[in-house]
């Protein structure tokens, strides 16, 4: 299978790849469903005019892809970044319905994305900005519809904005248009650290299919961001030791283990894992290929390549990020035997307790933290049990058994609402 081309066409290669063997045309002649499942529904894309606080005007290209709501309202993140790209947003709407599916959870799939530096501007700028796009988008979201979420430089006061920029153009107060709000807003408890536990969660069923004891276990965290921290964190209350964490800036290393709780207090304190006191630092390739236990990828794309792959002494990966494997790096790791969680259930924790945040503003009753963290739990547990049991009955990975369930679940629900 190549990997070239756009990050969408290698997203659209990989989900065809693995539904190949499904055989879904000679199933279901004639109903195109292939294409179906592998265009988008709808894309919009806006121009969207900002004006500074120095009077000047600045104008940015902005993106929201819907992908397929035959199990329900659109679900997905919003990123701003200089780098977004309709390419990148349409991939990431692609992998989120997959995702959904994967879990079992009544949403489809969406992103959105402004391309602006949006770290370099002012807080009346990033309001104005953020607020102008809700208002563009007001027609096309919403609880019912399209439901909103942080991703890379958003979070609950982005989301706090859209919220409130929607109601007063809609004149509608519903809290479940958006989802990652703050709590006195309708978010939920657990949101912020659901997708590092949920990673951990799957991590561990893993490791008991592969009678791997957590405790002692050697553990490398690739990107020490949200996702990877929380997920240190609940490894190390299973007794596993944090031997190397790594950020875009540095990547340390202790073989005695670093302190989870003192490492997260000193990065958000200066920024970085860099120079924490009792590591020692460490050239970043050499973070995957260390001897370890579990290793998590929870940074960037395509960082396990397959000139990396080889050399991965990891008994079992977990990856928090989206995509952090590249294809042939995946089939490499499968015929080593080494056992990989993929990215559309190990980071599914978001998405779930993002599902548990619209439940419980549609009921407009809440749930303890204690109670979203087990209700998740139990959610991914089971969807690891069902992809885990057919990986092991049909021979395969992971990865294809995940791809297959969601696809089975998708055209099922596909073909009950009707082909048309």
């Amino acid at each position: 299978m190549s990997t070239n081309g756009s990050v969408f066409d290698r997203a659209r290669a990989l989900f065809l790849h693995y539904a190949e063997p499904l055989d879904l045309e000679r199933r279901y002649p004639g109903l195109e469903l292939h294409k179906r499942l592998t265009s988008p529904d709808k894309i919009i894309a806006v121009r969207l005019s900002l004006q500074k606080d120095d009077g000047t005007i600045r104008v940015y290209d902005a993106f929201r892809v819907q992908f397929n709501d035959d199990l329900g309202p659109y679900k997905g993140g919003l990123r701003f970044h200089p780098q977004v790209t309709l390419d990148e947003v349409q991939a990431l709407a692609f992998w989120m319905y997959i995702k959904t599916a994967v879990v079992n959870i009544p949403f489809g799939g969406a992103k959105g994305g402004i391309t602006v530096d949006y770290k370099s501007l002012s807080l009346a700028e990033k309001e104005r900005l953020t607020k102008k796009f809700a208002i563009v988008l007001a027609n096309d979201i919403g609880e019912n519809t399209d439901i909103p979420a942080p991703d890379v430089n958003t979070g609950p006061r982005e989301m706090a904005w859209m919220s409130h920029a929607w109601r007063m153009t809609r004149g509608r107060y519903h809290r479940g248009m958006v989802t990652g709000k703050p709590l006195h807003l309708g978010g939920s408890e657990g949101r912020v650290e659901a997708t590092g536990h949920g990673c951990a969660t799957t991590l561990l069923e893993a490791a008991r299919d592969q009678g791997v004891d957590p405790h002692g276990a050697k553990l490398v965290v690739q990107g020490f961001g949200n996702a990877g921290r929380y997920a240190a964190v609940e490894l190390a209350k299973r007794g596993a030791k944090l031997i190397i964490a790594s950020d875009s800036r540095a990547a340390i290393h202790n073989p005695d283990g670093l302190d989870v709780d003192a490492l997260i207090a000193f990065k958000d304190r200066t920024g970085s894992v860099a120079g924490f006191p009792g590591s020692r630092p460490i050239d970043p390739g050499e973070v995957f290929v260390a001897p370890c236990d579990f290793l998590v990828p929870a940074a960037l794309e395509d960082c396990i390549t397959a000139e990396i792959a080889p050399k991965i002494q990891a008994k079992i990966i977990a990856e928090a990020a989206n995509g952090p494997t590249t294809q042939d790096a995946v089939h490499i790791l499968f015929k080593r035997g080494i056992t990989v969680v993929p990215d559309v259930l190990a980071n599914a924790g978001g998405v779930t307790v993002s599902y548990f945040e619209w439940v419980q503003n549609r009921q407009e009753y809440y749930w303890t933290r204690d109670e979203v963290i087990d209700r998740m739990n139990a959610r991914l547990a089971n969807a690891y049990r069902q992809i885990a049991d057919r990986a092991k009955e049909e021979k395969t990975s992971l990865r294809q058994a995940a791809y297959q369930c969601a696809i089975e679940r998708v055209v099922r629900a596909a073909l009950e609402r009707g082909a048309q």
